[in-house]
């Protein structure tokens, strides 16, 4: 997958399209705020129809698709209009070039109307055929993507797509609200589909960012991590998507754990540090009453610190070891925790230290063969981690090796700058003498891996 220049230009339409409906529904059709958003609609019409002939969304899932491009951010982001068209029978609109500003203004018109009013007009078709519109077609809502169209995602917009999720069911949750699964749905879908067309994209999106085990960062990051592990298991379309929605709620108990505690830049003392794990117990309590994929997030909550052999917290009797997706979450949680800011007292660790924290913990804290798994996907030096090669020159790993788990896909760092690709598993003359700390290093391993191209 390679990025494509429509997405941002539909960004622009889409979000155009939702600001012009707000306001048509707002104000009198005259009033000069609605002039105003009418108009730059039209311009960002024109503008993307300069270079096609035409331009179709349609929805799949509450999903916006570009032909057969998902737009999980952008659906998020304009959920109000997404859900206008749902409610008047509009699953498609297409728009072809030629298209008059009062046609556009006839469409917007069906998209505020009240439903009622659309039904009584024949349907959105109905309606616009009474507005005399020849260059905008539209189609009812689907279900479900058809079987042989090979669908296409922005890895960044899928990645920009869990922040947005993340942050909101947190926010509900903390507010003691209904939880939108529906949301965490949308991103789900979009990360399945990049993990398995290019599991490593994600990965990069990942590294070197500044955040700590609270951030909607981590709950992401596990979120990805864990359908990666996922996608190696084997595990179905469906499952994924309940591992997905654990990974992503894994933290959620968190919202209940008094801020001080949670944000002390001290080690805790024994009573606050008690008080801190009590949150898998929160979760559980906040997601155990949800339908669905919300049992499996209930789950993973309440389980995923207890550990592969039960020494663990909160105790599970009567449980020989938790849920396979708990102990999957387990990994995956562990190795974001301990990469990423550490308050208190504790350092972050270096992705190839990681590797070995989790290869301690093997067969006791961590299910032997999720960890085995976890292990060779990843690699000993994981991506993102800053390597001093054989040769003294320094590089940063951007791949792992299909077969070699210590013998990655590096690019050397010049003059500051990402230069020369050296696959370490076909260069058997050099090999990595070892990792290096990006900050004793003083080398941004964030900036580094910018340059590096998301396909």
């Amino acid at each position: 997958m390679t990025p494509a220049r429509q997405p941002t230009v539909t960004a622009t339409l889409l979000r155009y399209l939702a600001t012009a409906s707000k306001h048509r529904v707002m104000y009198p059709a005259e009033h000069p705020i609605v002039k105003r958003a009418m108009d730059d609609l039209v311009q960002v019409v024109d503008l993307l129809l300069r270079d096609r002939e035409t331009v179709t969304f349609q929805i799949y899932s509450d999903t916006f698709f570009l032909d057969n491009q998902m737009l999980p951010e952008e659906s998020l982001r304009n959920t109000a209009l997404l859900a206008s068209c749902l409610e008047r029978a509009v699953g498609m609109f297409s728009l072809q070039r030629g298209i008059t500003a009062a046609e556009i203004h006839a469409f917007v018109g069906v998209l505020t109307a009240t439903v009622a009013a659309v039904r009584a007009a024949g349907g959105p078709e109905g309606m616009l055929r009474a507005g005399r519109v020849q260059h905008i077609t539209v189609g009812p809502p689907k279900d479900s993507l058809p079987a042989d169209m090979p669908v296409e995602v922005e890895p960044a917009s899928a990645y920009d797509a869990g922040q947005t999720v993340a942050q909101e069911l947190h926010t509900q949750a903390a507010r003691r609200q209904s939880l939108d699964i529906n949301k965490a749905r949308v991103f789900l879908s979009a990360a399945i589909e990049v993990v398995l067309e290019n599991r490593w994209s994600l990965l990069g999106l990942m590294t070197g960012k500044n955040y700590d085990e609270s951030s909607s960062y981590h709950a992401v990051n596990v979120a990805i991590l864990a359908l990666l592990v996922g996608t190696r298991l084997g595990l179905e379309r469906q499952a994924l998507m309940a591992l997905g929605m654990g990974a992503l709620l894994h933290d959620v108990g968190k919202v209940r754990v008094p801020r001080d505690v949670l944000n002390r830049a001290t080690t805790l003392s024994a009573q606050d540090q008690e008080i801190l794990d009590r949150h898998p117990i929160h979760g559980g309590d906040i997601l155990r009453d949800l339908e669905g994929l919300g049992r499996a997030a209930a789950v993973c909550a309440l389980e995923h610190h207890a550990g592969n052999d039960g020494s663990g917290y909160p105790r599970l009797p009567g449980k020989p070891r938790p849920h396979l997706f708990s102990r999957i979450v387990a990994v995956a949680d562990t190795y974001d925790t301990v990469t990423t800011a550490r308050r208190g007292t504790q350092r972050k660790l270096r992705p190839d230290l990681a590797m070995r924290w989790i290869a301690v913990g093997l067969g006791s804290t961590y299910d032997p063969v999720v960890s085995k798994v976890f292990l060779r996907m990843m690699g000993a030096y994981p991506v993102g981690s800053l390597v001093e090669l054989e040769d003294a020159r320094l590089a940063l790993v951007v791949r792992p090796s299909e077969s070699r788990v210590e013998r990655p896909v590096v690019q050397i760092i010049r003059d500051g700058r990402l230069a020369d690709t050296v696959d370490l598993n076909a260069t058997t003359a050099l090999g990595i003498a070892h990792g290096l700390d990006p900050d004793e290093a003083n080398v941004d391993v964030e900036a580094l891996m910018a340059q590096q191209p998301v396909a």
